[in-house]
């Protein structure tokens, strides 16, 4: 090759290899094959070529604006009595376009495009791409996304025309449980940068950039937001806006804006958020007149798409609820503050297709009320939303409990991954919490291929990290301020070790090695006797209580072992014997504070004090099967259950079948008891609980697809 010859590798290794030739340039597409030879050193035939395309590198690549409609004075409804909020509430969903002509047929395009918050591109009246909620989530004041489309199919000689439709989505629906945390600034509207670049077969190029001779229009979205859902009102449809020819009577023209200061504008670096499944009704009821409620069977994230026909003016409603009241409407309490509502307003020309694009909702049940007549199941469909990785590993065994615990654990798992790994996909929170995703990282990588998802949301933690190196308890960070609690802050460690264990990239170490060494030191800056003790959450919603003081040190034991580990890896020879000795501190100091041999167990005793040091390796060796035993025994005088939480859970299963208790694992495992993963399918769960006793829990902290 003319860029890289390796020639030929004596190496195991197959994958995660370095590229080490040639500096590579913005734009340029490289082609690229291999071989391999066996133990008898025979080559095998060349496989066939493959290829990779580059985005724009540097910052001088980009010869676009950005553009804005202007200054936006939010929402007046949502500002609140104090004022506090001025300037600020979801944004009006906006258009825009321009026309172009193209003298000579394409050879290649390129659109380099993004958006704050969510845009769709359309070129010639179709859409570009099959992704949704583009660019995706960062923290926008640190890192804004751009995608890259091949839009050769969509453009041709002659008058061409692009449209752009915005909306809100994390940048500026307004996000926690007053939906006022914004990263939008106050009075910062909705703005666009798009850069297509056309290749004629002579050379030529030309570039149709966002600039000033842009315009805008508001869309036939009035309203969006992530959490309140989407109103569509089709009478302010504008056929062919986005098409050539367009008569564009009331645009405004676009103002052009500077960049976000300091941020880093970087080709989003996960899987697309893509539909994955259509589900149909199950079953439709009406418990009462022009009321119907579809179950699509199970609890997901996604929206409904709409076909119907109806009258000009008609005002149809779709709400999304996860569970039933026993009178068979929808149960909302435990959305909270989320209307989870999505309104189309008929034009009333035929049969109507409708389908929301700026927001999404977790559920299984839709109510739909406003219609003319009796809806048929094609009325309404919903689509499966999520980040998309492919799938992993597959498991199936003889027991159909476990096999439905693995489907749930996986219509979870996909319901919390938008961009960033959230904790539920229904109510006004839907976060990035760090402890939720540390603890089911490992599950995570054994369902998908979670290297992209996990090595970009690694980028969210440092980008949200503060100066001090304190992590944050969700990332990006927004809501929920100050330093991570324990166990929370950790993942900033323990995700990058995860993906490494898992895939083997060289690259996710040293990525976050400094973050985690930063991580580190903040600990070791507020400790004492080598002892990171602070309040937390602790092990969040266990079945028995225990302390939250130890696992700030169980934890800042388990983060200095893995920057040990990741700095011997790393030949930081320094690092390594430094970080090792802190660990073999904190192990001593922790054994000596928290460990009652009177009893063989740690502080309280609980499933998770014996599980933290067991499973971290703080346990002297000698002690490890006598604490492991203590674990079990625990669980055997529970009839055989659990009594973990967030953190203790993870560690069960894996501790009693290291120490020789397979048994009393299958035994917890495959019970229908409460407290269990079955009791909740029992309970018809499709997905996991937030809480073991959620059938019976109030509604304030109570997720069903958690």
């Amino acid at each position: 090759g003319d860029l890289w010859d390796t020639g030929k590798v004596t190496s195991s290794r197959t994958t995660q290899v370095v590229y080490e030739g040639a500096p590579l340039r913005s734009r340029q597409i490289c082609f690229w094959k291999v071989r391999s030879w066996d133990e008898k050193d025979r080559p095998s035939p060349w496989s066939d070529p493959a290829s990779f395309e580059m985005g724009l590198l540097k910052k001088s690549d980009w010869k676009a604006a950005w553009i804005t409609p202007g200054p936006s004075s939010g929402n007046p409804k949502l500002l609140g009595k104090t004022g506090k909020n001025a300037g600020q509430g979801p944004r009006r969903s906006m258009l825009a376009r321009k026309e172009f002509l193209l003298e000579k047929e394409p050879l290649r395009a390129r659109a380099y495009v993004t958006g704050l918050g969510l845009y769709e591109l359309r070129l010639n009246g179709k859409k570009v791409g099959d992704d949704l909620f583009t660019p995706g989530w960062t923290l926008y004041s640190k890192r804004v996304p751009y995608q890259v489309y091949d839009v050769t199919a969509f453009l041709k000689k002659g008058p061409n025309a692009a449209g752009v439709l915005l909306g809100n989505g994390w940048w500026s629906s307004g996000l926690g449980w007053r939906k006022k945390a914004f990263f939008a600034a106050p009075g910062e509207n909705l703005r666009l940068l798009l850069q297509l670049e056309i290749t004629f077969t002579d050379g030529t190029i030309k570039r149709v950039l966002s600039g000033p001779d842009w315009s805008f229009h508001p869309s036939p979205i009035v309203e969006n937001t992530l959490y309140n859902g989407e109103t569509y009102d089709a009478r302010l449809e504008l056929p062919g806006w986005d098409r050539p020819g367009f008569q564009e009577e009331g645009w405004t023209k676009a103002k052009v804006v500077d960049p976000p200061p300091a941020v880093s504008l970087t080709s989003f670096a996960g899987p697309p958020i893509r539909t994955t499944r259509i589900l149909r009704a199950r079953r439709i009821t009406s418990p009462a007149p022009g009321k119907w409620i579809f179950d699509f069977g199970v609890n997901h994230a996604g929206r409904c798409v709409l076909s119907a026909q109806a009258p000009r003016g008609t005002k149809i409603t779709i709400r999304h609820a996860e569970i039933l009241k026993p009178d068979g409407t929808l149960y909302t309490a435990n959305l909270r503050s989320a209307r989870a509502a999505d309104v189309y307003i008929c034009k009333g020309k035929g049969l109507e297709r409708w389908e929301p694009r700026f927001t999404y909702h977790g559920f299984r049940y839709a109510e739909i009320t406003g219609l003319p007549e009796e809806p048929t199941r094609a009325t309404l469909v919903s689509k499966v939303i999520h980040s998309a990785p492919p799938p992993a590993g597959t498991f199936r065994c003889s027991n159909p409990l476990l096999n439905r615990i693995l489907q749930n654990v996986r219509r979870g798992q996909g319901s919390n991954m938008y961009s960033v790994p959230t904790d539920c996909p229904q109510r006004d929170e839907r976060l990035g919490w760090m402890g939720d995703a540390q603890v089911f990282s490992p599950t995570a990588c054994w369902n998908m291929d979670m290297a992209l998802f996990f090595s970009k949301w690694t980028r969210d933690i440092r980008d949200s990290q503060s100066p001090e190196g304190a992590t944050t308890d969700v990332s990006p960070v927004i809501v929920v301020q100050g330093p991570a609690k324990p166990a929370w802050g950790d993942a900033v460690a323990v995700v990058p070790w995860t993906v490494y264990r898992f895939y083997g990239d060289r690259r996710v170490l040293e990525e976050n090695y400094g973050a985690v060494k930063a991580w580190v030191e903040y600990m070791r800056k507020h400790s004492k006797g080598d002892l990171y003790e602070r309040k937390g959450y602790g092990d969040w919603v266990a079945v028995v209580r225990s302390p939250t003081e130890p696992v700030g040190s169980a934890y800042y034991f388990r983060s200095t072992s893995i920057l040990a580990r990741m700095a011997r890896i790393l030949g930081k020879k320094k690092d390594a014997k430094q970080y090792a000795a802190l660990a073999g501190r904190i192990a001593a100091a922790y054994q000596k504070k928290h460990y009652r041999p009177d009893r063989v167990c740690y502080d309280t005793g609980t499933q998770t004090m014996n599980l933290l040091p067991l499973a971290f390796g703080i346990t002297p060796e000698g002690l490890r099967p006598a604490v492991a035993a203590a674990v079990a025994a625990d669980v055997r005088a529970r009839g055989n259950h659990l009594s973990t939480g967030f953190l203790g859970t993870d560690l069960l299963l894996p501790m009693l079948t290291e120490y020789g208790f397979h048994d009393l694992a299958y035994k917890v495992i495959a019970t229908r008891e409460y407290p269990s993963l079955g009791y909740m399918i029992s309970k018809g769960a499709t997905t996991i609980w937030e809480l073991w006793n959620s059938d019976k829990a109030g509604p304030g902290m109570n997720s069903r697809n958690h």
